[in-house]
């Protein structure tokens, strides 16, 4: 299973908690929590991903947990940070005009 590393703004502290330094989500979570900067309901985002419904909420929780128990709100907004650093990350493969990540899923 390979393991990616996102990293929270030290800006960013959930609730008077100090937000770990970085996030290790799975590959499974980190395509859920970049997903999650549109907006979009578990259901879309199932869909999207090819995914149970379940399997969507099962990775938003623990991706939640992992951030330091934000709420699904500051999950996105932390989503999309990640997917600008993303964009203009030299060694990172281009997105596509959506901003997901191209290739297959």
């Amino acid at each position: 299973m390979r393991v990616v590393s996102f990293s929270v703004p030290t800006w960013f502290p959930p609730h008077g908690v100090p937000a770990p330094a970085r996030a290790q989500l799975t590959e499974q979570e980190s395509a859920v929590f970049l997903c999650l900067a549109t907006g979009a309901s578990n259901a879309e985002l199932a869909v999207e991903l090819r995914l149970s419904v379940s399997t969507v909420k099962f990775h938003v929780v623990n991706i939640r947990a992992k951030l330091g128990g934000i709420s699904r709100l500051q999950a996105c907004l932390l989503a999309a940070l990640a997917r600008e650093d993303l964009r203009t990350a030299p060694h990172c493969p281009p997105l596509s005009d959506d901003g997901a990540a191209a290739g297959p899923r």
